[in-house]
């Protein structure tokens, strides 16, 4: 199955599966103060506190995204698109502003965050069906799947706290497409594992998006994202400052960023 096969046979609905209005992400960090040795003398002297220096990840970001399309997400080192997709799997409650999304959407975005590591990957496994509410007569068939498309052999039963990064990340991506999602939010998680098992992520996510999955995807490789993405969004210092086709976004992107 091509890309272009997909995209052929793909009808994205009126029916929106991410919405988010004005949103606004906020870090505070503690400031250093003044860093001469009269500042430092000062400050301890006069017991001052230095005061949290704010860092706007994202800022004002308006976004609709429908069941079926495939949104790509761009930008250079720092604009904002990993706490984007944060922001909308819920992982970060936004400073301000509202998103509403509406669907299954699996938590793959921090692999390492979601997962028991004291369980076995067939354990983690089996929470997530329930979650996802599987039928128990039907949830030793969604292990099997995941099992086989994780190709973790012996450690599906063996605890997560000694699975790499690699694998604790098959692992969570394994079971976020067996099982279907309504949105799946994709950060770089292809170039998890070696050459074959990112060929068999990525059709697999094709599949998803075939079926009518709305996918949000982060990745520098802009000649995948222009050939399967509906449009393009590039974040720059957390404001969004092009949406449109991908061809126009990329290449604006490319001459601006790369």
């Amino acid at each position: 199955m091509s890309e272009s096969t997909v995209k052929a046979r793909r009808a994205a609905s009126t029916e929106p599966l991410v919405r988010l209005k004005s949103v606004g992400l906020r870090y505070r960090f503690p400031s250093d103060g003044e860093s001469t040795l009269k500042g430092l003398f000062l400050d301890s002297l006069l017991r001052r506190r230095a005061r949290p220096v704010d860092f706007w990840a994202l800022r004002d970001v308006t976004l609709e995204f429908r069941r079926g399309e495939v949104v790509g997400i761009v930008g250079p080192n720092g604009s904002g698109k990993s706490s984007l997709l944060k922001v909308i799997a819920g992982v970060l409650e936004p400073t301000e502003g509202t998103v509403d999304t509406s669907g299954q959407m699996p938590p793959i975005i921090d692999p390492g965050s979601i997962v028991n590591p004291m369980l076995s990957g067939r354990q983690n496994a089996r929470i997530y069906g329930a979650l996802f509410r599987i039928p128990p007569s039907e949830i030793e068939g969604f292990l099997s799947r995941i099992e086989q498309f994780s190709e973790l052999g012996a450690f599906f039963d063996a605890p997560v706290r000694i699975y790499s990064s690699g694998m604790v990340a098959r692992l969570v991506f394994s079971i976020a497409v067996t099982f279907a999602p309504d949105i799946l939010l994709v950060d770089e998680i292809l170039s998890v594992g070696d050459e074959h098992f990112q060929k068999k992520s990525y059709f697999k996510m094709l599949k998803l998006i075939e079926r009518g999955s709305l996918a949000v995807i982060v990745s520098h490789n802009t000649s995948f994202l222009e050939g399967l993405c509906d449009h393009v969004v590039l974040l720059h210092q957390g404001r969004v400052i092009s949406r449109g086709k991908p061809a126009e976004v990329l290449r604006y992107y490319r001459s601006h960023f790369s």
